[in-house]
């Protein structure tokens, strides 16, 4: 019997499986099954003997694989008998995106905060453990290809990365971890993008670098944007800061995708600015209220700019008051 659905077909959308509807006596072996299947073999517990309830949306890309996984509190292990009857041949990257989690492994314990994500070797021994619940985004990288990156094997220690922090490394990791999200979200109609985009992150991660024709440093900028719309002193050099390149290097790689810096900052506002006029609620801010959410110093430079991208005013656009 297949508890798998699948939104599209294995290379061009995600899966989903989750244990909700099993029958509960069943739910960890199946679990235990798919998990060996789509990502990594490995044991699981529940705790104070509950039921297991856990979901799973996987993305097999051509070298890479995407998850997202929840479930309620529970215990998994990826000991010596799986590793030598199921080897993964690959690293793992997880992101914690809910609750502390903690992860023994041979050199010691590691407490996962909400915002980090650890890297490990798969086909070394590790426990985790999540007894407030989890929700996670992982990585698989195939070993040879994780040789091609960092020019190391694997790892015998795993690395922490804080993808909420504004440290310009973790800048990378938050810009991977909402590349895996928006994958995850549907399918997308250039994989092979999706996928050399995420390899040159992860080098950037590991090495510092990317790739001198990746995209990985354009995403992160990007990415770096999206999250702060509302400063209106957003600049060139806060962003190549957070990008951990020169002003000029950021002025090329946006030039490499055919647009300008501030050319796409402005188009990024005004397209947050129509979809907050759109909202349900839209009506209930003043359109001062809106330009200032959205970055712009006046009303009256957000109401030309909106008229010049969409050809009519903000008002017109809206149910909004006009202040």
């Amino acid at each position: 019997m297949m508890y798998a659905t699948a939104t599209a077909g294995a290379q061009s959308g995600p899966t989903r499986f989750s244990t909700v509807d099993l029958p509960h006596p069943s739910r960890v072996a199946l679990w235990e099954e798919h998990n060996a299947r789509a990502l990594i073999a490995l044991g699981c517990r529940t705790l104070s003997n509950a039921s297991l309830e856990a979901t799973e949306l996987n993305l097999h890309l051509p070298r890479l694989q995407f998850a997202h996984i929840s479930g309620n509190p529970h215990v998994i292990e990826r000991n010596q008998r799986f590793i030598s009857s199921r080897p993964a041949d690959a690293v793992v990257l997880y992101f914690n995106l809910e609750a502390d989690a903690f992860f023994y492994h041979q050199e010691g314990c590691e407490i996962l905060r909400p915002g980090q994500a650890v890297l490990y070797d798969a086909d070394q021994p590790f426990m985790r453990g999540f007894s407030q619940g989890l929700e996670e985004l992982a990585l698989k990288v195939p070993r040879a290809l994780y040789k091609e990156i960092s020019g190391q094997s694997g790892l015998i220690r795993p690395q922490i990365f804080d993808f909420n922090m504004s440290a310009s490394r973790d800048q990378h990791a938050r810009a991977l971890a909402g590349l895996i999200t928006g994958a995850l979200a549907g399918p997308d109609s250039d994989g092979e993008g999706l996928e050399a985009s995420a390899i040159d992150l992860l080098r950037i991660m590991v090495n510092g670098y990317g790739d001198a024709g990746g995209r990985g440093h354009f995403i992160t900028a990007t990415s770096f944007i999206r999250q702060r719309l509302s400063d209106p002193h957003l600049s060139a050099s806060q962003i190549a800061a957070a990008v951990a390149i020169s002003e000029r290097q950021l002025t090329r790689v946006f030039a490499k995708e055919g647009v300008s810096v501030s050319r796409f900052i402005r188009k990024e506002r005004l397209e947050l600015a129509r979809q907050i006029l759109s909202h349900s609620d839209g009506g209930k801010r003043s359109l001062a209220q809106v330009a200032a959410q959205t970055g712009f110093v006046s009303y009256s430079h957000f109401s030309r700019a909106y008229k010049e991208r969409f050809g009519v005013g903000p008002l017109r656009d809206s149910h909004a008051t006009d202040r």
